[in-house]
């Protein structure tokens, strides 16, 4: 796995709980653990090998201070198929979802070297991944057993943008965390 800086928004604490929950009923029923080299539930905007990082930070406090507060939500189950699988809860898009992941990747695109283009407003489906690195053709029915019968629907405000990097296997760490500047009332 290469080295990469994201932006991503952290779930508030109640969506955050409810996802670790699921992480561990992965782990204890499938014996999955790759999603636990990342430290906080979250959903990715923008990801590329390397960003000019005091750019980007000065870019993103600006646009953070900018943007006001909403809610997303979660529907279904979702896998991402070829050699690695990832097993995860779609985000519903909404407008105000939409119009802030374009902003973002214009805003930091220039910013970046080897931009994901997975991340892409043309290719982008918001999600919260469950399990990743480890799913295999032999547990990727364990794990998708293991939940599929649960009711699983998770509202949480996105009321921060978070900078963020990862060396290879080695759990992710936080640069930086952008409260959004309006809150919907």
């Amino acid at each position: 796995m290469r080295d990469m800086v994201a932006i991503i928004t952290e779930l508030e604490e109640e969506a955050a709980v409810r996802v670790m929950r699921l992480w561990r009923e992965l782990n204890e029923a499938c014996g999955l653990e790759g999603i636990f080299n990342f430290p906080t539930p979250h959903f990715t905007w923008f990801v590329a090998e390397k960003l000019d990082i005091q750019e980007v930070k000065s870019s993103v406090q600006k646009l953070s201070e900018e943007i006001q507060t909403f809610e997303i939500r979660t529907y279904g189950l979702g896998v991402f198929p070829g050699d690695q699988p990832v097993l995860y809860l779609p985000i519903v898009r909404t407008i105000d979802l939409i119009q802030l992941h374009q902003k973002i990747w214009d805003l930091v695109l220039p910013f970046s070297v080897e931009a994901s283009t997975y991340y892409s407003p043309q290719l982008w489906m918001p999600h919260i991944t469950l399990a990743l690195m480890d799913l295999t053709q032999e547990n990727l029915s364990c794990a998708i057993d293991s939940i599929a019968f649960e009711p699983i629907e998770i509202h949480s405000e996105v009321d921060n943008l978070a900078l963020v990097e990862q060396e290879g296997q080695e759990i992710g760490e936080t640069l930086q965390r952008f409260n959004l500047g309006l809150t919907k009332e």
